[in-house]
């Protein structure tokens, strides 16, 4: 299943369809950063944009699912930008080159929303959601590109994981890098939580014979 499905998220095709949804979320992200998200209003959020109440509650149910469209919306870009780091890795680079990569790119793309932001559509993703697992399940679609590049390796760095057990690797580094920012952890984002996740990160993918 989708993650987009689940809430009955339609992407718009018509131009100005598009333009309407862009206005709506560049709006409440204005506001968001000096307001009270649980305070804006779709009257003050209609004024902000200029687009009417009832434009944006024949994109949006709800004013909660704004912000997980916006979430997901950001997590799909994401997910697309691991998934072309993966893709386009040289075989003749070593699994360090690449982690690092994916790890400053996937920490990079959580720390640009304000973390109260993350947070609020996190719990509310959660409390609305029907399958609570498509957070980590979206994971599962790195694992063909994760066996490619494998089979490719030419620095017997990367290690090949039977399909069950790289599941579980890939959820556990999700964790590691996700994990810090949903608890308010002051590490979340900072160089130490890069390095940290990397080195975890190589314990968990590398050839055995490279792990301490």
């Amino acid at each position: 299943m989708d993650y987009f499905e689940e809430f009955g998220f339609k992407e718009p095709k018509q131009q100005r369809a598009i333009k309407t949804i862009d206005e709506i979320i560049l709006a409440m992200e204005e506001l968001n950063r000096s307001g009270d998200l649980e305070k804006i209003s779709a009257r003050e959020l209609s004024a902000h944009s200029g687009v009417s109440v009832g434009s944006i509650f024949h994109h949006f149910k709800t004013l909660e699912n704004i912000y997980i469209y916006i979430f997901l919306i950001r997590r799909r870009k994401g997910m697309e930008n691991i998934a072309h780091l993966i893709s386009q890795h040289a075989s003749d680079q070593p699994l360090r080159i690449l982690m690092s990569h994916l790890v400053k790119s996937s920490i990079g793309d959580i720390s640009r929303p304000p973390r109260k932001i993350l947070r609020y559509v996190i719990h509310h993703y959660l409390k609305i959601a029907k399958v609570k697992t498509l957070i980590n399940n979206e994971m599962d679609s790195l694992i063909p590109l994760w066996i490619n590049i494998c089979a490719q390796d030419k620095t017997n760095t990367f290690h090949n994981f039977n399909i069950n057990e790289l599941t579980l690797r890939i959820h556990a580094i999700h964790s590691i890098v996700w994990s810090p920012f949903l608890e308010d952890d002051p590490i979340a984002g900072t160089d130490e939580h890069v390095e940290m996740a990397t080195n975890l990160a190589m314990q968990l993918f590398s050839a055995p014979s490279l792990r301490k």
